[in-house]
């Protein structure tokens, strides 16, 4: 087994023999100036190829922002994605600086840089508003309902391609990562260091594998599967939305020592079935809210608290006005001032996911699946389903991805959540067993932590990384 101390000491060796030789170094090529919201930020663009295939051809524009670092002796820049697909660099760095949760170390040392990813925000944007569309059932019960829910998306995706055409093949990750090392190169950098969170793993771990003599320090933070297939996605993180589901509901107990969970689970999928297909007004409110509820409480455990009395008092008596209750209660606390309500550009989201996924399931696969799926989690399946077949009829994928793997990049620290159920754990210590990188097994709360005021473990392990280069003493954060 490689020790890590000397894969550190081999890397900084690389790095820097081609630090020292200057005819090698990259040439800064971008003009910084004011962003338009008038903070301290800089803005600025990049143009790059639509099509790396043909260089010469049409072109796009990258919108970059920065935050310059405020030492006298910068490491260079530090790249970051907010995850998605789909989501804006460009909000992600305005949000940090908001609340400055980066640590004062961190901003001194490094450029703090991102970008809107082709597709998105102001990077020469697509939009459909078929995809996404309330005419797509999120919750298909049956195999009526789920050939129905195919031929909607099949539709959407059409429309989606008429409009914008063979642009939307040109989205993929691995045009991302080409993306990125363009941006390195205007920058002026020699390594690219870099923190992506969720979806951005993919990004880092494509960067690895694709430029590891240009790879820097790289962060994996709530990390996806090295295998990027959507029914693989969708079937793999069903067992950990179980398990969060019945964690919430277990707190029954703490008012009736003899209450049942699995009794809850059953009368709370039922119920779910129910209303899903309950045409009336009042029907597809109710359905939302608990859709929303469930969603929230899985993915948030701190929100779980909060809905716990709430869900298992509704599913005791499947009475919907104690959601009003719950929401003047949430008001009081000012938890839904904390909500962000962007949740990212869905169409540049199916693109990227089906640029990267060669796979385009018919009704009959999708069938199968509901079947499959039930299996593994009653409450789930069906919403997984629906989003397992976002690819249908898309366009072909040009350039679809292999499981990543790599033994040729420097060491990256792949940062997994024990309660995280948008990126399971078990996915983080695959992908860090791909690209040989360190795993760090974290107990925060929820989807991703760092520098997001989650875990001060994880934080003082990547500001220590960042800065250092230096691999962790301990690989396991204990909740704060």
């Amino acid at each position: 087994m490689l020790n890590v101390n000397n894969a550190y000491a081999l890397a900084l060796i690389a790095t820097l023999a081609t630090a020292c030789s200057s005819d090698n170094d990259p040439t800064p090529n971008l003009t910084w100036s004011a962003c338009e919201t008038g903070s301290t930020l800089e803005c600025t663009t990049l143009r790059v190829p639509k099509d790396y295939g043909n260089i010469d051809g049409d072109k796009i524009d990258l919108a970059l922002i920065r935050k310059a670092a405020s030492g006298d002796q910068s490491l260079g820049a530090l790249l970051f994605n907010p995850g998605g697909p789909g989501g804006s660099g460009i909000e992600l760095i305005e949000a940090f600086e908001e609340i400055g949760s980066i640590p004062d170390a961190i901003t001194a040392a490094y450029d703090i840089v991102s970008f809107d990813p082709r597709g998105i925000g102001q990077s020469t944007p697509v939009e459909c508003s078929e995809i996404g569309s309330d005419n797509i059932n999120g919750y298909p019960i049956d195999a009526i309902a789920v050939r129905e829910v195919h031929t909607a998306i099949t539709n959407a995706n059409t429309a989606c391609f008429q409009q914008h055409g063979e642009y939307l093949q040109q989205l993929g990750s691995l045009n991302v990562v080409r993306d990125m090392d363009e941006m390195r190169k205007a920058l002026g950098e020699v390594k690219l260091n870099f923190i992506g969170y969720s979806y951005g793993t993919r990004l880092a771990a494509l960067y690895l594998q694709t430029y590891p003599t240009t790879s820097g320090r790289m962060v994996l933070d709530g990390s996806v599967d090295p295998d990027s297939s959507l029914i693989n996605l969708f079937r793999g993180s069903l067992p950990q939305l179980d398990t969060n589901l019945r964690s919430v509901l277990s707190q029954c107990t703490e008012s009736d020592d003899n209450c049942d969970v699995d009794q809850l689970m059953n009368r709370l999928v039922d119920r779910v079935s129910q209303i899903s297909v309950d045409p009336s007004a009042e029907g597809r409110e109710e359905f939302g809210f608990l859709a929303d509820i469930i969603v929230e409480a899985t993915q948030s455990p701190e929100f779980g608290d909060l809905a716990a009395e709430t869900l298992i008092e509704y599913i005791n008596s499947f009475d919907p006005s104690v959601f009003d209750r719950f929401v003047t209660q949430l008001e009081a606390l000012g938890f839904l001032d904390d909500e962000e309500g962007d949740e990212g550009n869905e169409t540049a989201g199916v693109a990227v996911l089906c640029a990267d996924d060669a796979a385009r399931p018919d009704a009959d696969t999708l069938v199968s699946l509901l079947s499959e799926f039930n299996q593994i989690s009653d409450a789930f399946a069906e919403a997984q389903v629906t989003e397992a077949g976002l690819c249908a009829d898309w366009p072909t994928a040009l350039e679809p991805l292999p499981i990543i793997a790599t033994s040729t990049a420097p060491v990256s620290l792949v940062i997994g959540g024990t309660t995280d159920a948008q990126t399971p754990l078990t996915w983080s210590e695959k992908m860090a067993e791909s690209i040989g990188g360190i795993f760090i097994r974290s107990e925060h709360d929820g989807h991703t932590s760092v520098f997001n005021e989650q875990s001060d473990c994880i934080d003082a392990m990547v500001e220590q990384f960042l800065l250092d280069g230096l691999a962790p003493a301990d690989t396991v954060c204990l909740a704060d």
